[in-house]
């Protein structure tokens, strides 16, 4: 019988017991249960599990299918449990965080005449409004239909962080910064910013990008495997030269729409803040490719993000 001693913050410790059972026939998920049975507000969602060990960290035990003695978990040990607060479905999060900018960029264009006064809108404006949205729309539809999550849920706060990133720089920064009269039709007519062929060039250069950052999406998803089977690595669409080749994509896109602008404050600071958090994570998963994989075959010589520079 798998008997098992579990400390929660603030709470009395209990005991879960599991009958004519071994530790490599009970699940993670099945701890969480009698958890949660003991202590209803505690959801299985809110719980993270891990074993204390002689030395380094704990162990967390976050894949819920697998056994807690594939753990290390055995007969008569202590768990620790963490509440991580209320969740909300990581795929809801990256709806709510995507929404904002969809309709908040053709709200600040239709009545920047409020902040400004009357003025013409410049074909700039109005090209940059329409591949903000059709960006955004094509990034709540891959999260809706496409994406798989590594995790089910994420804590509640996180959507007032994302939202106030994505909302206030797509939508209220820039809606600030370039849709006013500095960028007007009047204010840019004879320059590079109103030649119809510069907005041509960047809004091809910009829609190819969104198309190939598209692909390696799904290619992406095509390499899930089930629990427990051997996980595949991306190849071709850049990923044989690039370990996150969909990060490269995603930033040529977004150099487009800097430089299309402009160089406009607010896609300056959305580049600088976004190329920072993309580098972090593919340095991130070239880490944990390097323990998946045979690190000679890959990673291999694959550049993390960005060919030559890192």
């Amino acid at each position: 019988m798998v008997s098992l001693s579990i400390s929660i913050k603030g709470k009395p410790s209990i005991t879960v017991d599991f009958p004519g059972k071994h530790p490599d026939k009970v699940t993670v998920k099945e701890v969480k249960a009698a958890v949660e049975a003991k202590f209803p507000k505690l959801v299985a969602n809110r719980q993270r599990l891990k074993l204390p060990v002689s030395e380094g960290k704990p162990v967390a035990l976050t894949d819920e299918s697998r056994t807690i003695g594939s753990y290390g978990v055995k007969e008569g040990s202590q768990l620790q449990v963490k509440d991580l607060g209320r969740q909300i479905e990581y795929r809801v999060l990256y709806l709510w965080e995507y929404a904002g900018p969809i309709f908040l960029n053709p709200l600040f264009l239709q009545f920047s005449f409020l902040l400004w006064g009357k003025y013409d809108l410049s074909t700039l404006q109005v090209t940059y409004r329409n591949l903000t949205v059709f960006h955004f729309i094509k990034r709540f539809l891959e999260s809706a239909f496409v994406h798989d999550f590594s995790r089910a849920t994420v804590p509640l706060s996180y959507v007032y962080r994302n939202c106030l990133y994505y909302w206030g720089i797509n939508g209220i920064l820039i809606g600030l910064t370039l849709y006013r009269p500095a960028y007007s039709a009047q204010a840019l007519k004879g320059s590079i910013l109103d030649n119809p062929n510069w907005i041509r060039f960047w809004t091809v250069f910009i829609l190819i990008n969104e198309f190939i950052n598209f692909l390696t999406h799904l290619h992406l998803r095509s390499l899930r495997t089930p629990p427990g089977q051997p996980r595949k690595f991306p190849t071709g669409l850049g990923f044989d030269q690039i370990v996150c080749a969909n990060y490269f994509w995603e930033t040529l896109q977004v150099i487009g729409m800097v430089v299309m602008s402009g160089f406009d404050l607010g896609n300056l600071v959305y580049i600088s803040i976004a190329t920072y958090f993309m580098g972090r994570w593919a340095g991130q998963k070239y880490r944990r490719y390097k323990k998946e994989f045979d690190p000679k075959v890959y990673p291999g010589k694959r550049w993390k993000m960005f060919p030559f520079i890192y």
